[in-house]
């Protein structure tokens, strides 16, 4: 559950699910005193909650647990609309393939009626709640570093997480009423109990990294241990970004912080759930990559499967499975490039196979005889890999673990495109390694499966 604890914005996307349940909970009962349908309590309560699971998947899919979403009151209508529409439509089609029965259409429709506003009035409580000020978490942050500017870049990008940045303490005199990055500086850092005392705070971030900034260790120290919350910056950082930040990341770092490793319960079990997953997985969808490499064959020549070495575990080279989405030639004057998102060389059927990440079922087979797993950082190509690591000295810790079909790097960032992006996909990857647990996977999964049904890949 690190994963979960380390989103500042989970406190609130729980209180927006009990919003929208509480307001299914209203219309449920207002319908039942209005109406008493025909049913027993125990068939109403059993439909009420179908219907509540239905609305939260579909209110996920449309985006309306999102962090931005969720700030907006705009995209929230927008979302709850599309949610509303989708599922009026799989009750009519529903109603098509298998008649309710009689009552049921009356009681949905008048159970719809007053549910569809409970839920954007809530919603609309939900954001003067918690935009008030007095429910944002106050940082007061130490130092004027890069970091500290990194922190407060993130912070001021995403303020729907409810963290304000109240003041910087720096003791470089041009700093002294200054603003970094949009924030005041409001004293020096030697000052940090006299600021203490006249600005609210909940929570201090040390970011301080030049040689020649007073360090209040003993101050800090007696902060921490009267229950204040402290946080070192690059944890800050990661908690804020959902990625490491690399420009901190020392041999020590990785040695001696928690994470980066699984115990060994965790890894059998990870890799029982990639076995059991994909050889399910493989038997379902066996017809979809029949068709889809029927559709590769008619629509350009070539072979319809397509195999590529990648570098794997441990650094060891395997042949990774894809249903062809380019040219059969796609390399021959190149040699291995980076796919763009506008790649020229993708077919048609391709076009559709990397926007649906159809071309990656084939991998399935990878995770069967253990070369890949299910969830994990994207392998990638010998030529790269030496390219890159001349570059990003930690790039090959990253095959400490199988690669994955999906991973934390491509459900928040794609795929990469060219090498000045692969940093940011390296600090989303070292993110994952730290934190990876069984819950994350499957929260990786779950998102990836939306990717796919929304047809949002490359």
């Amino acid at each position: 559950m690190r994963y979960y604890l380390a989103n500042l914005y989970l406190g609130r996307v729980l209180l927006a699910l009990l919003i929208d349940w509480a307001a299914l909970g209203i219309a449920a009962a207002a319908t039942w005193v209005a109406l008493q349908p025909p049913f027993s309590p125990g068939a109403f309560v059993g439909a009420t909650l179908a219907v509540g699971a239905l609305s939260s998947v579909l209110l996920y899919y449309a985006e309306a647990y999102g962090l931005t979403v969720l700030g907006s009151g705009r995209r929230t209508l927008l979302s709850i609309i599309a949610a509303f529409g989708v599922g009026a439509a799989a009750v009519l089609l529903a109603n098509l393939l298998l008649p309710f029965p009689p009552g049921a259409t009356e009681t949905l429709a008048h159970f719809a009626a007053l549910y569809a506003p409970a839920l954007v009035t809530g919603r609309m409580g939900f954001r003067l709640l918690s935009s008030r000020e007095r429910f944002a978490q106050r940082v007061l942050l130490i130092g004027n570093s890069d970091l500290s500017r990194a922190i407060a870049r993130a912070v001021r990008d995403r303020r729907n997480l409810g963290t304000e940045i109240i003041g910087i303490l720096s003791d470089d005199p041009d700093d002294q009423g200054a603003w970094i990055e949009g924030y005041p500086v409001i004293g020096r850092v030697h000052e940090l109990e006299k600021v203490l005392d006249r600005v609210p705070v909940d929570r201090i971030v040390v970011a301080s990294k030049k040689r020649d900034e007073h360090f209040p260790a003993a101050e800090l120290l007696r902060l921490k241990l009267l229950s204040w919350r402290i946080d070192s910056g690059v944890s800050f950082y990661e908690r804020v970004t959902g990625r490491m930040y690399l420009r901190e990341l020392r041999p020590s770092y990785l040695i001696f912080n928690h994470g980066f490793a699984l115990g060994r319960l965790s890894m059998a079990a990870k890799r029982a759930l990639d076995v059991a997953l994909s050889a399910v997985a493989l038997l379902l969808v066996s017809p979809v990559i029949g068709l889809a490499a029927l559709a590769i064959r008619l629509d350009s020549p070539g072979p319809a499967f397509f195999g590529q070495e990648r570098v794997g575990r441990g650094g060891r080279s395997f042949q990774v499975w894809k249903l062809r989405s380019m040219r059969e030639d796609a390399e021959e004057e190149t040699g291995a490039v980076w796919s763009q998102a506008e790649d020229d060389r993708v077919t048609r059927v391709g076009r559709f196979l990397r926007k649906s990440r159809l071309d990656e079922l084939p991998q399935l087979w990878n995770v069967l005889r253990g070369e890949m797993s299910l969830v994990g950082p994207r392998p990638e190509r010998p030529e790269f890999v030496d390219m890159l690591a001349e570059r990003y000295p930690y790039f090959r810790a990253r095959s400490a673990v199988r690669p994955g079909i999906t991973g934390w790097a491509q459900i928040r960032d794609g795929y990469v495109n060219d090498i000045a992006h692969v940093e940011e996909k390296l600090a989303l990857d070292f993110y994952y390694l730290k934190y990876r647990t069984l819950t994350m996977d499957l929260l990786i999964l779950w998102k990836t499966l939306k990717t796919v049904l929304l047809m949002r890949g490359h």
